[in-house]
């Protein structure tokens, strides 16, 4: 009776690591299709910005794009430089120095120089993808720094009247979770976190952007009544270092991922059912790869980050090990009648937990 006991409960756990095993390995598999296809677009993305790079002026370009530049009809009438002609301190080329810094450290050391060469004062914005907390978020001039015949260098400064707070605007939202995260208001960052996320209708982010049908001083034609991609990219990214987990964590890289061009740059417009719209550009390609710069996100966090598509597989295959090892090993003690003990290439050893070493990755 007890044979038969054993055996029935044999047969269970063997049917029992069989679904795992099924299960475990479909989700590993498509783990590893979906992580794939996102470095392949990561490598894409960085070799856009590298093809945007100009070594006699130290940085990266604006974009592609060959109508005329939005500066002419806002701020700058008389200004005649195209979008390759058009180098940003910021947020540009500072997102680029550590968009690009785990791919491409040679290229991320020469941007960072020049930067550092300009010297130009805190945005009060986008400094906070790097660490610096900012103040609240208020309107921007653009500062022209710096111009030859064959190119410009600008800065995008924030130091203007501050901004409603009824008329949210996702980045903002973003930057001031950032910066309540770097303060130690964890609670209140992830309350930011959530609300930018909020603004996702399945498609697109419809924060004030979007909904404003006037445009302000400063603003580029495109900032109002378009869905931004870059907006999404800072999600992703406040998300992950503020250690928050979205449930629309899937649906947001997608459209980054669908909104990828030929030549590898994100393009930073959409339309309202989430069809990219335009020429890509450098700030939305380094913010999408900002996501990938993991230890920048780990240090900047304080802690084990939310995972990413590597780190899912990881988890997925520690998952079915954590399962399969103490099931695999046991063998029934017919004398004591209980399980209690490894067999282990015909070596009998004591029973023990096993630990994270044990299913640790090597290296």
């Amino acid at each position: 009776m007890i044979r038969k006991t054993v055996l029935w409960k044999q047969l269970v756990i063997c049917a029992a690591l069989v679904i795992i095993l099924v299960s475990s390995s479909l989700a590993i598999e498509q783990a590893r299709v979906e992580s794939r296809a996102v470095m392949e677009a990561v490598q894409r993305a960085t070799n856009y910005l590298i093809s945007h790079f100009n070594s006699t002026v130290g940085l990266i370009y604006e974009s592609e794009d060959t109508g005329t530049h939005w500066l002419k009809r806002t701020e700058y009438p008389n200004y005649h430089w195209h979008y390759d002609q058009t180098y940003w301190l910021y947020s540009d080329n500072l997102f680029a120095i550590y968009a690009l810094l785990p791919w491409r450290p040679d290229i991320s050391a020469m941007i960072n120089e020049t930067y550092h060469r300009w010297n130009p004062p805190p945005s009060n914005k986008f400094e906070s993808v790097i660490g610096v907390p900012v103040g609240p978020d208020r309107m921007a001039v653009d500062v022209l720094l710096n111009y030859t015949d064959s190119y410009a260098i600008l800065y995008r400064l924030h130091n203007g009247t501050i901004g409603d707070p009824k008329f949210p605007f996702a980045d903002a939202i973003i930057c001031q979770a950032l910066t309540e995260h770097y303060l130690g208001h964890q609670n209140l960052a992830v309350e930011y976190v959530n609300r930018a996320a909020s603004l996702w209708n399945g498609t697109c982010l419809v924060d004030s952007g979007v909904t404003q049908t006037y445009l302000s001083k400063g603003d580029a034609p495109s900032d109002i009544q378009w869905c931004t991609n870059f907006k999404i990219a800072l999600v992703l990214y406040g998300a992950a270092v503020i250690g928050v987990d979205l449930a629309a964590h899937d649906q947001l890289l997608n459209q980054l991922l669908r909104s990828q061009k030929e030549n590898g740059g994100i393009t930073t417009l959409a339309y309202g059912n989430g069809t990219p719209s335009g020429s890509a550009n450098a700030e939305t390609t380094a913010a999408f790869l900002l996501n990938f710069n993991t230890k920048l996100i780990s240090r900047l966090n304080g802690r084990s980050f939310a995972l990413g598509v590597h780190e899912r597989v990881d988890l997925a295959v520690a998952i079915f090990v954590a399962f399969a090892l103490p099931f695999s090993y046991i063998s029934y003690d017919r004398k004591s009648g209980r399980s209690s003990k490894f067999h282990i290439d015909g070596v009998e050893r004591p029973t023990r937990e096993v630990t994270p070493r044990d299913i640790a990755r090597s290296g």
